[in-house]
């Protein structure tokens, strides 16, 4: 059993099979139950570990659902760096990684033509592993895959929507078109928030076929525990205040505005630190905001963190801050798994009032969220909580607390079984469609 799960095997409640105590099973013949695990394809641009919270929010939700024996599971994806390992450490019979995949640089037309081997790709995993439900972690070109095989085969794929992918296509001129006919075709579509749930309805997506799984947290992986001297070293963080950032260094994930309220705020709090956490393509331009404020001695770029020590690194800090902002591009973040991450170590949270943070973060009462275009709101909100002890131990005690009651990854395994449950209950079959 993977290190990032809750419970072992033996420890949880098994989820049933669609034909156990299905609510519309008693509508079937027998003939139409399910009652051997369900067997899903599931395609994906990228998989752990692959940085990134729509990974581990996948992650999580498949090995749930294989360790309760209520599904077995076949990832086709693509390689990333430290994917032998992780393979080796977590595949199983019933929880099988395939990476053929190469992903698509973007979403033009011109890139169309790539996504050929990846359908080919699928196609033969289908004859291999004969699915009852193929899932789709990406739009392009899986989504667009699982669409075509659906017709072709006449198997019943699920969608996965984490909203930038709706509202970053709505700025392109004939990809709303294709997507709204995936997400529409789709048996069901999962939501990983109120947000992108909206948007689902908004392009079309029938309501009842929308099932809105949030990410959780694993409260045992992700708790409060003294600062590791390891890391308080390496970063030479002894004697201060610690303001941690974990993301991918992108602009919807606002580093700017945070070093510019930094900034501002920084002489009022000489022991205050700011630790960044994360790559991308913006870090070159980041450092070198940082040498033009003034900061480089007040800033740490941690870069890549691995996912075995980012429970250390929650640990570090006082305050977890994350100027989420809804891009003109249409980029914005669909929810933010760090903030329930740094609620679940105790840790009070700073973020932008956009996209799904809105449901992520407990406005006054877990943390702040903030106009992250305006850096003297997000300003304020820092000089708020580095000065009030109480206010950072009241708001930390209380997401600790939201995410024990709330965000259990069994639970949301359990919603993700039901929705699997309702497609293949809604007419017979026995991996193809009839």
């Amino acid at each position: 059993m993977s290190k990032f799960a809750t419970q072992t095997v033996e420890e949880q409640t098994p989820i049933s099979t669609c034909g156990e105590g299905s609510e519309s099973t008693s509508r079937l013949s027998k003939a139409a139950k399910q009652t051997a695990p369900t067997r899903i394809l599931f395609l994906a641009d990228s998989f752990s570990p692959h940085a990134g919270g729509s990974r581990e929010y996948y992650y999580n939700l498949y090995r749930e659902l294989v360790a309760s024996g209520a599904a077995k599971v076949v990832i086709l994806t693509k390689k990333v760096p430290g994917w032998k390992a992780f393979d080796a450490k977590h595949s199983s019979p019933s929880f099988r990684i395939h990476r053929r995949l190469k992903p698509l640089k973007s979403w033009k037309y011109m890139e169309l033509p790539k996504g050929i081997f990846p359908f080919f790709q699928t196609v033969w995993q289908i004859l291999r592993v004969r699915p009852d439900v193929i899932h789709a972690g990406d739009l392009y070109p899986q989504g667009l895959i699982a669409w075509i095989v659906s017709r072709l085969s006449g198997i019943p794929y699920v969608m996965y929507a984490h909203g930038e992918e709706i509202t970053q296509t709505d700025h392109y001129r004939y990809q709303p078109y294709i997507r709204d006919r995936i997400y529409r075709g789709a048996a069901a579509v999962v939501a990983n928030s109120e947000f992108t749930k909206e948007h689902l309805l908004r392009i079309g997506v029938g309501e009842t076929r929308i099932e809105k799984v949030t990410p959780g947290v694993d409260a045992v992986r992700f708790r409060p525990e003294p600062p590791a001297k390891t890391l308080m070293a390496r970063y030479n963080l002894a004697g201060k205040v610690v303001i941690l950032t974990v993301g991918r260094l992108v602009p919807r994930k606002g580093h700017r505005a945070a070093l510019e309220a930094f900034a501002s705020v920084c002489q009022e709090f000489p022991e205050a630190h700011y630790l960044i956490a994360g790559s991308g393509p913006e870090e070159d331009k980041l450092q070198s905001l940082s040498r033009e404020l003034g900061l480089q001695d007040r800033v740490t770029f941690a870069g890549l963190v691995s996912t075995e020590s980012l429970p250390d690194i929650y640990n570090l800090c006082e305050v977890m801050l994350l100027a989420n902002r809804h891009e003109k591009d249409g980029d914005v973040e669909g929810f933010g798994m760090v903030f329930l991450e740094a609620n679940a170590a105790r840790k009070p949270v700073i973020g932008g009032r956009s996209g799904g943070a809105i449901e992520a973060v407990a406005d006054g009462i877990t943390g702040l969220l903030v106009d992250a275009h305006d850096p003297h709101e997000l300003a304020s909100a820092l000089r708020e909580l580095l000065t009030n002890h109480e206010l950072r131990r009241r708001m930390g005690a209380a997401g600790r607390s939201r995410v024990e009651s709330e965000f259990d990854w069994t639970a949301r395994a359990r919603k993700l079984h039901k929705v699997n449950c309702r497609v293949l209950n809604q007419l017979p079959r026995d991996g193809f469609r009839k």
